[in-house]
């Protein structure tokens, strides 16, 4: 998916999306994207917790609850829980809420 930036008016950029609309964006900003579900655990990114988090961690609320606030050090170096632990705090949490949004889910 190639999208060329070109000038636009008022140091804007604009693009045209393979789907056929167009995308404008300041020329000259620091705002970065986040993703909608969680790099971690793929769960939803639905709250404003989750969006703090997210700038600081790269991960959601809940992951944060769970593994970084535990060990900040051993996060920021790199570490993340390995794929059966992901898969019982999945367990647990769907065991919690009546409605799970994962990517698998949708």
């Amino acid at each position: 998916m190639d999208m060329t930036w070109k000038p636009y008016v008022h140091d804007r950029l604009i693009t045209q999306h393979p789907s056929g609309f167009y995308v404008i964006k300041p020329a000259h900003s620091n705002v970065t994207s986040q993703p909608i579900f969680c790099p971690v655990c793929d769960n939803i990114m639905r709250t404003i917790y989750d969006e703090e988090t997210y700038k600081n961690f790269q991960c959601c609320d809940e992951c944060a609850n769970s593994w970084v606030y535990r060990d900040i050090e051993r996060w920021k170096s790199g570490w993340r829980p390995s794929k059966e632990a992901l898969a019982t705090k999945v367990k647990d949490t769907k065991e919690d809420l009546a409605i799970s949004m994962r990517k698998e889910d949708i």
